[in-house]
């Protein structure tokens, strides 16, 4: 989506996720500024909706937060945005060793049956 799209149906005036990504990250204003090479005003004004946050802000923020750049947006705006407990859950995946991830996928498999080939669930 262009940013004028993006402008014209509130998303980039709409309030965002920064502060809350940031400092679950630990990052202060100023260590994510230096990240994406900005100053911690407009870190702050970003954050408070001051500022706009075009396109370009939201992948530089993104890319620095380790995030999406929907993940920037209100959950309200972004059902799919994955919770803190989801990302932690997928990170731990991540760093298991394949037999690790096999034995997990098992035990999912058991607690919440994959679908069908018709999009239902299988019978236990």
């Amino acid at each position: 989506m262009s940013a004028d799209i993006l402008h014209f149906v509130g998303v980039l005036d709409a309030p965002n996720r920064i502060r809350e990504l940031r400092l679950q990250r630990k990052l202060s204003q100023q260590a994510l500024g230096d990240r994406i090479c900005v100053s911690k005003v407009t870190i702050s004004d970003l954050e408070r909706g001051k500022m706009r946050l075009d396109t370009d802000y939201m992948r530089r923020i993104a890319r620095a937060l380790d995030v999406v750049p929907a993940d920037l947006l209100p959950r309200s705006d972004n059902p799919d945005a994955l919770s803190a407990e989801e990302r932690d859950l997928i990170e731990r995946l991540r760093r298991a060793a394949p037999e690790q991830r096999e034995q997990l996928r098992r035990v999912a498999d058991v607690l919440t049956p994959p679908p069908d080939e018709n999009g239902g669930s299988q019978a236990a």
